[in-house]
């Protein structure tokens, strides 16, 4: 009698199953440096936490440090889209920043930003990084300047021309989220939203403040 063949997977089916096994072993990795640390984070210990074997990190994405670029692209590419579709809106300049807080917050105030930032740091510091991985990531952080400055635009107006202005209030509110999040891993916070809008009213009055004694009047 003749035997039945299994049908052969379909290259669509081929890729979505590559793309699925590319998020698991970007997601081991965020979480291997998260709770074992970055330098305890190898190649077989994310591939074990993502149930695949070395050969197949190796095919995906050619070396540890191949890996973990690719865990800082698709780190950035979540803010490009969330940004994308961000509305920035509201009558006064601290409901408006209060605004892009909340799409900040999405990328810069979860815990996954900790191992980010390590990553980023080691491939551009460690001297055992290749020059073409150290540039590729210098490369991503500058564009980042050009990917959340659409942001303050709708929230500074006029004053979006400023450049300092534009680079303080992204900085501050930056800043304060990394900070939380570090301080979170210690001691878990209280009154955050109290926090927020002290934050929020801070910035505001300071570059409202510096606005006006460059002309330029901010609601």
């Amino acid at each position: 009698m003749a035997q039945t063949r299994a049908p052969a997977a379909t290259p669509v089916r081929r890729r979505i199953d590559g793309e699925l096994t590319r998020r698991r072993v970007l997601d081991a990795a965020v979480q291997s440096i998260m709770e074992s640390g970055y330098y305890h984070t190898s190649s077989n210990e994310i591939a074990r936490r993502a149930g695949v074997t070395w050969g197949t990190l190796q095919h995906q994405f050619g070396s540890r440090e191949g890996l973990l670029l690719a865990v800082l692209e698709d780190s950035w590419e979540d803010l490009q889209r969330a940004i994308a579709t961000a509305v920035i809106a509201g009558e006064t300049l601290e409901n408006r920043l209060a605004a892009v807080l909340d799409v900040l917050m999405a990328h810069y105030g979860v815990p996954a930003q900790l191992a980010q930032l390590q990553i980023l740091l080691d491939l551009t510091q460690n001297p055992k990084t290749s020059e073409e991985t150290r540039q590729a990531a210098l490369a991503h952080g500058r564009s980042l300047a050009r990917t959340w400055k659409p942001l303050f635009e709708h929230a500074l107006g006029a004053a979006a021309q400023e450049d300092d202005l534009v680079v303080f209030a992204f900085k501050t509110l930056r800043g304060y989220l990394v900070s939380e999040l570090i301080a979170t891993r210690i001691t878990p916070s209280r009154g955050q939203a109290h926090q927020h809008d002290l934050l929020v009213r801070g910035v505001a009055a300071a570059i409202r403040t510096e606005a006006r004694g460059r002309g330029i009047d901010i609601t």
